[in-house]
């Protein structure tokens, strides 16, 4: 069944106004950073270059230490590769020390401290991303309420399927993980009897539970920053509700709409000029280009410089009220021009569907048969990262 959707329709200055969440690279970089310099710390306090005293080697192996190792290795390999989760790093770190400064107090090590300090840093890192997106989910959703149209508008067959396909991919990935972890923590669970109570001089490497439970934590990890992105995400739709966006050409949070015929600038349709018997675009294009011309129906070929309807000359003979009458003609442009803009021909904005900001930027759509369709080249339109100002 078709959900409906409200059509809504900002100005510029509503649209450009819109708050902006920092930068992704600066979320992880400082999630990865305090994370780094966590396990830094707790390395040089421990002295752990130095060789351990004989007493050490005759401590018996207890769970508690297969999640201590575990979290040291998890923390470790987070400090070196966190940068490739993006945003999800920011979700990650507090966890990823959380999970560290448990074992270690429960063990009572005199660094217990640094890793407890380190968590409640990360944490008041994501909480201060958090403001953020909720500052910027607020702002959408009075945008939205002032920007109604009070008209609906149903989603196109496309449209519909790709909203489904990212609702499942994200459901899907949550729920593999998880069944992942859950995998490695009942194999966990099994090595651990084998190793329980047996000295460290006994075992004299990591055991096969400490790889395991690192496996399992790393992947939980991330399985529960899964589930945080898509909670978050149903929640902000939630908030802000089944909006399209009829957004302007330029400016606001999101870049790269600009209207499609853009890039057809200084072409024209080639069933068009072959139907003109003055038109000399399409013999030219032929003769310069004699192997691609079963190529062309319905789409467009470069207009001849020369040509006696889409040449220079006659673009140079129009009046400026002329000019002006056919300003949105594709051929009338250089090829690495951008048409102009209407500010009131609705073929000019561009559609987004279910924008909330930056926790799901939306599906770029346009007008089709009354209805909201997805553009073929939906993996262009990016967010456009700013920092916020407060």
């Amino acid at each position: 069944m078709n959900e409906n959707y409200f059509l809504i329709r900002p100005d510029t200055r509503g649209w450009d106004a819109l708050p902006l969440c920092p930068r992704p690279w600066r979320q992880m970089l400082i999630a990865c950073a305090i994370v780094l310099i966590t396990t830094v710390t707790s390395f040089i306090e421990a002295r752990a270059w130095e060789d351990p005293p004989a007493e050490y080697w005759q401590h018996t192996y207890q769970i508690v230490d297969m999640f201590g190792f575990s979290a040291t290795l998890v923390a470790l390999f987070f400090s070196l590769t966190g940068w490739f989760f993006g945003r999800l790093a920011v979700a990650m770190a507090p966890i990823i020390l959380l999970y560290a400064a448990i074992p270690y107090s429960l063990d009572t090590t005199e660094n217990s401290a640094i890793w407890w300090a380190g968590a409640i840093a990360a944490a008041l890192w994501w909480l201060v991303q958090t403001k953020f997106s909720l500052r910027q989910i607020h702002a959408v959703r009075n945008l939205a309420t002032e920007s109604s149209t009070g008209a609906s508008l149903e989603l196109g067959p496309d449209a519909q399927m790709s909203l489904k396909r990212l609702k499942k991919r994200s459901l899907s990935w949550a729920a593999t993980l998880s069944s992942i972890a859950t995998f490695f923590w009942l194999a966990t669970a099994m090595a651990l009897p084998t190793v329980v109570g047996r000295t460290l001089q006994e075992l004299e490497d990591l055991a096969l539970s400490d790889y395991l439970g690192t496996a399992a934590a790393a992947v939980s990890i991330l399985a529960l920053a899964q589930w945080h992105r898509y909670g978050w995400r149903f929640l902000a739709r939630r908030r802000v509700g089944n909006m399209v966006w009829h957004v302007p050409i330029v400016g606001g949070p999101v870049e790269g709409l600009w209207s499609s015929l853009s890039e057809d600038a200084g072409m024209v349709p080639f069933d068009h000029a072959r139907s003109l018997t003055s038109c000399t675009c399409t013999n030219d294009f032929i003769r310069a280009n004699p192997d691609e011309v079963d190529l062309y129906g319905d789409t467009s070929i470069t207009a001849s410089v020369y040509c006696p309807v889409h040449g220079i000359d006659q673009i140079n003979s129009l009046t400026p009220e002329q000019f002006r009458s056919k300003a949105t003609n594709t051929w009338l442009w250089d090829e690495d021009s951008l048409l102009p803009i209407s500010t009131q021909a609705e073929v000019d904005r561009t559609l987004l569907i279910g924008y909330v900001g930056n926790s799901f930027i939306g599906l770029p759509a346009h007008f089709a048969n009354d209805t909201a369709e997805i553009q073929p080249d939906t993996g262009y339109w990016l967010f456009r990262n700013k920092s916020v100002t407060t």
